[in-house]
């Protein structure tokens, strides 16, 4: 995928997680988890159900709020600062919004507001958070619809679409903020098996399109064809990471090997 560089021609990190832990109650979600993903990288988080792959997102994007480590975005620490002592402190929720104005999350159910239409629905960041001017912003939104293949339902309402038509929708409203990094959590766990296909064919032109993507997936053949790495997730660590042709086809760890041979079995055919 193409990848931003530094001068010196050395990927820039986009979002670098370290010593990550995350708890409910006694419950700890997180165990420690170290990544690092470039600008312009397409990183699949794979892994069974429980194994932490949701939180671990919902962490980068601060709807978690995670007890230990950092989560860092181009070099920033999310979520928290330093008080006058030295001691770590949360920071207002305000502070967090904006740290995180690079960021958008797009998941399982698409969220889209039914009361608008689709145009509406994409056109609303672009009004509301970026202060576009209307015509301006209608065409940007007409330019974003079209891109995900759905101009021609612009003036429809949401509940009239499919989920898989739904989902591009909400893939435009957030391309709408100009985002640098997109999360996606499971974006097609809740469609039809024949509306995958669509959504997953958005997903790989933003990263063709050099998009720095971080996706929580089910769909190991996506994971196999577009990610630069993948990272599987169990009991709440990372316990192999790497290449998809690696990762795929010579596992190393009998956890990794054990999970891949369950979803083939499911699926009727390997990643």
């Amino acid at each position: 995928m193409t990848q931003q560089t530094h001068a010196d021609n050395t990927p820039r990190t986009a979002v670098e997680l370290v010593k990550l832990r995350k708890r409910y109650d006694d419950n700890e979600v997180l165990k420690g988890i170290d990544l690092n993903i470039l600008e312009g990288q397409v990183t699949c988080i794979i892994g069974g159900s429980g194994s932490g792959k949701s939180t671990l997102l919902r962490c980068i994007n601060f709807l978690e709020v995670y007890q230990e480590g950092e989560v860092n975005v181009f070099g920033k620490t999310i979520g928290y600062g330093m008080d006058e002592q030295g001691n770590r402190e949360l920071l207002p929720k305000s502070l967090v919004q904006q740290e995180l104005s690079e960021v958008c999350m797009v998941f399982q159910q698409f969220n889209l507001w039914p009361h608008l239409s689709v145009l509406e629905n994409v056109m609303a960041p672009l009004r509301w958070v970026k202060g576009v001017p209307l015509a301006q912003a209608k065409q940007r939104a007409l330019e974003l619809l079209t891109k995900v293949g759905m101009e021609h339902k612009a003036e429809v309402y949401p509940l009239s679409l499919s989920g898989g038509q739904q989902q591009r929708v909400a893939i435009a409203r957030s391309l709408a903020k100009d985002p640098k990094i997109m999360l996606f959590d499971e974006p097609t766990s809740a469609l039809d098996p024949e509306l995958v296909g669509e959504v997953l064919k958005v997903m790989q032109e933003l990263a063709q399109e050099g998009m720095t993507m971080v996706v929580v997936t089910h769909e190991m053949g996506f994971a196999a064809q577009v990610s630069d790495q993948v990272v599987f997730l169990a009991e709440g660590k990372i316990e192999e990471q790497g290449p998809p042709s690696k990762l795929f086809n010579a596992p190393s760890s009998p956890k990794l090997q054990s999970f891949l041979e369950t979803w083939s079995s499911r699926n009727g055919a390997a990643a």
